[in-house]
């Protein structure tokens, strides 16, 4: 995403948070795949940080399926949340990527209250359901979610405003960047 690139190549010299929002397959985690070929970015995924626990706590196991995962980490009532502020508060990196659905302002507010020094930018990721349902049943996907998990996330999406971010750029699920409803240089 050329846009970003270039954004985070011309503020260098700040501490910038990334933060993704959209359902479960709109590609934030393809972003970050993308953005870490060309920026030394410290990679705070909830995903990440429940397989992370799950495999400490099962080293023999070998093929782990999410659900095993969630489902564990739900049972035992580990909470993400708190590890994750600690990577982010732990870390000496300027570039920070929350992966995770990002749905609220609420969910967003935990992170962003972290960071008040930080650039914050918003990578909204325009919601198309049924190519987010799609995507689910891909052989490739390492976590697969029921439609009804998506269509619930679909449901719940708050867009990012001005209110929590500095810049905000819209992502149709497409690729393309939508330019609609351009209302200032901080909206892409």
């Amino acid at each position: 995403m050329k846009v970003l690139k270039d954004i985070l190549k011309a503020n260098e010299d700040r501490k910038i948070i990334i933060m993704p929002v959209g359902i479960s397959g709109s590609g934030k985690t393809t972003l970050f795949k993308d953005l870490k070929e060309d920026f030394d970015i410290e990679y705070i995924s909830f995903d990440k940080i429940r397989v992370d626990i799950y495999r400490k706590n099962f080293p023999e196991k070998e093929d782990i399926k999410y659900s095993e995962v969630f489902r564990y980490i739900t049972d035992n009532k580990i909470k993400i949340l708190p590890l994750a502020k600690k990577q982010l508060l732990d870390s000496d990196r300027r570039l920070f990527y929350i992966d995770n659905t990002n749905l609220t302002k609420k969910a967003r507010r935990k992170f962003l209250l972290l960071c008040d020094d930080c650039l914050k930018i918003a990578v909204y990721f325009k919601p198309d359901l049924k190519e987010c349902i799609k995507r689910q049943f891909n052989k490739d996907r390492d976590k697969r979610l029921k439609p009804s998990v998506i269509l619930n996330q679909y449901s719940a999406v708050e867009k990012p405003d001005f209110s929590e971010f500095d810049i905000i750029i819209t992502k149709k699920i497409n690729g393309k960047i939508d330019e609609k409803g351009r209302s200032d240089n901080r909206c892409f």
